[in-house]
């Protein structure tokens, strides 16, 4: 039976963004979806697409408000899908490589075509040099991971400090305790665009900055 009480507890851990709107919104739409209609998850994956590629089109065209709300939609339906497929237990592994094939392939050419536009040379510059070195770092810190190289979190000291236990804290509320790419996401495709002010751009260099510090930061202690 779906209800939106289902549908809650079938969410993974959540960020920062979604806990401010976004998954009031996705709960919502999952909920009419698997009530009223036949779609399924990789139809709904598909919309998330086609609603990235017209954010896209707007973004060329300086249609800027446009396209960060388009943009926002189409993040709104990549969280609804991935709680459809869990919430009605027909979640396969064609969907979930669907799923992370189109992210993979929408944030980096929105930010491409969004930059372009806006002639910001420089910082589309250094935030695919960012992303790409944040990419290697997690691939680097996944082969640790596979070799046996404990989690820093684990460790006696680290979970009796109080950055330890604020992790655990936010690890029992499901919440991801640091800002990551998802708020990255949000600051350069959504407020950047709507707000056309420089410090969202900025704020999101610091971010992808601060993420790539902090992984090499994990990497570091776990080969020590």
């Amino acid at each position: 039976m779906v209800s939106l009480n289902s549908i809650e507890k079938v969410y993974k851990q959540r960020n920062w963004w979604d806990l401010l709107w976004n998954l009031l919104f996705a709960k919502y739409v999952t909920y009419y979806i698997a009530k009223f209609t036949k779609f399924t998850p990789n139809q709904i994956t598909a919309i998330s697409f086609i609603f990235a590629i017209f954010a896209g089109i707007a973004f060329y065209f300086h249609y800027f408000i446009l396209g960060a709300v388009l943009y926002q939609l189409s993040y709104i339906f990549d969280i609804v899908d991935g709680a459809l497929a869990r919430v009605k237990k027909i979640a396969s592994p064609f969907g979930a490589f669907f799923d992370v094939f189109t992210d993979w392939l929408k944030a980096p050419t929105l930010i491409v075509i969004l930059l372009f536009a806006m002639q910001e040379t420089t910082g589309l510059i250094l935030i695919l040099l960012l992303l790409m070195w944040n990419c290697c770092a997690n691939k680097y810190n996944d082969m640790l991971f596979y070799t046996t190289k404990k989690s820093i979190s684990s460790s006696d000291a680290v979970s009796r400090s109080k950055i330890g236990q604020y992790f655990e804290y936010m690890k029992q509320k499901h919440i991801i305790p640091l800002p990551g790419i998802v708020e990255f996401e949000a600051l350069i495709l959504f407020l950047y665009p709507i707000f056309q002010n420089i410090i969202f751009l900025y704020l999101s260099i610091v971010l992808l900055l601060f993420n790539f510090i902090l992984k090499i930061y994990v990497i570091v202690k776990k080969l020590k």
